[in-house]
């Protein structure tokens, strides 16, 4: 798994990038969480059959769900920063606010119906966790006790 180290340095070269004018599409960094985020994968213990959603912000997510980092500078240098998807890794994102948590959710329910032990791990921003389909999804989540995990990153501007 990468380090906190490594994904600041990759955040720096994409900033960078960005703005010599060389990245025709937005770009999100995350500048300042990556220690949590280390943190977070480390302790969640995710396999390989796992799902991991994310929103506009999920490049370190897919680096830390273990997408090549060549792969996902690619994509984001060809302005695919906020939405980055890998089927063969099972990583989504969406930049639709709030959009991912329904997707999250039906997938966890197409899992618990299959009989299946994947989990569905479904990162979100402050301001997508205050939108009612998240709290609808959370709320249908929790009565259907569907295999999903909804993490919530503070950045303090919502």
């Amino acid at each position: 798994m990468l380090e906190s180290k490594e994904l600041k340095k990759l955040e720096k070269e994409i900033a960078d990038i960005y703005e010599a004018g060389e990245i025709k599409a937005p770009v999100h960094l995350r500048d300042g969480n990556e220690d949590k985020l280390v943190e977070i994968f480390k302790n969640l213990n995710m396999s390989k059959e796992d799902y991991v959603f994310s929103t506009w912000a999920s490049h370190l997510h897919a680096l830390l769900k273990g997408i090549p980092k060549e792969q996902v500078k690619k994509d984001i240098l060809e302005g695919r920063s906020i939405t980055l998807h890998y089927a063969d890794y099972n990583f989504y994102s969406s930049a639709i606010v709030g959009g991912i948590s329904p997707i999250a959710t039906g997938t966890a329910l197409a899992l618990k119906k299959q009989n299946k032990t994947n989990r569905v791990y479904c990162f979100l921003g402050d301001m997508a966790a205050r939108t009612g389909i998240t709290h609808e999804s959370i709320i249908y989540s929790i009565s259907q006790d569907l295999p999903i995990t909804f993490i919530i990153e503070d950045n303090g501007k919502s």
